[in-house]
């Protein structure tokens, strides 16, 4: 009887391990995406410390600096702690978008690989306004974005377009284009 016991047992463990290594995986991938993304949400901050903008693109009554997210928020609510911080001596705020068709203030534009089909639609929308907008669909950089985010030898990174920086009237600073693996 006891080896049988222990037989039964044996027989459930072997079962069991199949199940637990399968969703322990699942939650290793989800973990692994929701760390690419606090270290891209801890990039965008350091990237609005590097970047100056023009005056004018600071109304009297709105000091802060916006972070915007256009689409599916992939970066939970890891964002969120940048309202605590100071960029450049002023406060930061996070805002959303959910339509294209208004348009808040951003600064800095983190547009989610969810509008991919409707990134030259914004692109239209937002014209030459001083944003910078940030991605990590392929190609954003080449189909104009400002800075896009790449995987170069399994390290996080990114490549910058400083001709469409320049043309919003917006200076990276050195040190931010010297991280760059490629700078347009």
């Amino acid at each position: 009887m006891l080896k049988h016991k222990q037989h039964f047992r044996f027989l459930w463990v072997l079962l069991l391990c199949p199940l637990f290594l399968i969703s322990s995986c699942g939650l290793l991938r989800a973990q692994e995406a929701n760390q690419e993304y606090q270290l891209k949400a801890a990039f965008l901050v350091n990237f609005s410390r590097f970047i100056t903008w023009p005056a004018q693109s600071f109304s009297p009554d709105q000091e802060k600096v916006t972070f915007c997210i256009a689409g599916k928020n992939p970066f939970g609510t890891t964002l969120d702690a940048v309202e605590s911080k100071k960029i450049n001596d002023r406060s930061a705020q996070v805002v959303s978008i959910d339509s294209f068709q208004k348009l808040p203030q951003c600064h800095l534009l983190f547009v989610s690989k969810s509008e991919y089909n409707d990134f030259s639609f914004l692109l239209s929308r937002i014209g030459k306004k001083p944003v910078v907008m940030v991605s990590d669909i392929p190609g954003f950089v080449d189909a104009g974005g400002s800075i896009e985010f790449v995987i170069k030898e399994e390290r996080l990174s990114f490549i910058i377009n400083n001709s469409d920086l320049k043309q919003r009237g917006i200076q990276a600073g050195s040190s931010l284009l010297g991280l760059a693996v490629s700078v347009r």
